[in-house]
């Protein structure tokens, strides 16, 4: 039997999370469901990525810092983030260019927004009484401004895509080439759930 590690228990939360959000939506919440378990995953994956290169002591730290070089090497408007201006209200005033955006700059502001309380705004986009998405109004830490409307694909897509790319990295950090520690967490997750 192995040990349980932090890297096995961090892996079951974030994969977990990605598996919820993977699920058929609720019927009446769909919407708020997608947002509240995406929002789970920003704010722990880009809060744990932003671990300093110098401090890099444990798997946990090497995965958070390979995900992070993979996100500062993606454009913001590339697949799977999809950081367009088809996704901006007309309305919309961009100051900077979203050309000049990485995919962590780009996730780094919708995580501030999602989950600060600083002036950086969310607001429901209904439809015919129904909510239908969310509009983020950021200021990123670069100066750029802009607001977007995600809806809940949007949501589920950037949701799902982060947390598998970071437990891909933790697996890899952990035990490179070796299907064991998937195992090991998802049967944690599992003997939880039946305690």
């Amino acid at each position: 039997m192995t040990a349980i590690t932090n890297a096995h228990a961090e892996w079951a939360v974030v994969d977990r999370l990605r598996a919820m959000l993977m699920e058929p939506p609720h019927q009446a919440y769909n919407v708020t469901q997608s947002y509240a378990l995406c929002v789970a995953i920003l704010a722990w994956v880009m809060q744990r990525i932003r671990t300093r290169a110098n401090e890099v002591d444990t798997p946990e730290a090497r995965a958070a810092v390979t995900v992070k070089a993979r996100l500062v090497g993606q454009p913001a408007e590339a697949m799977p983030w999809l950081a367009r201006q088809s996704n901006f209200r007309p309305d919309t005033v961009v100051r900077g260019s979203l050309a000049d955006q990485t995919a962590f700059d780009f996730l780094k502001s919708l995580r501030d927004a999602m989950c600060h309380g600083d002036a950086r705004s969310v607001f429901p986009i209904n439809r015919n009484g129904e909510l239908v998405g969310f509009e983020f109004r950021v200021v990123s830490c670069k100066g750029v401004e802009w607001s977007a409307i995600l809806k809940e694909r949007d949501l589920r897509r950037i949701g799902t895509t982060l947390a598998a790319m970071y437990c891909e990295a933790l697996q890899a950090a952990v035990a490179p080439g070796v299907h064991a520690f998937v195992d090991e967490a998802s049967s944690m997750r599992e003997n939880r759930r039946a305690a």
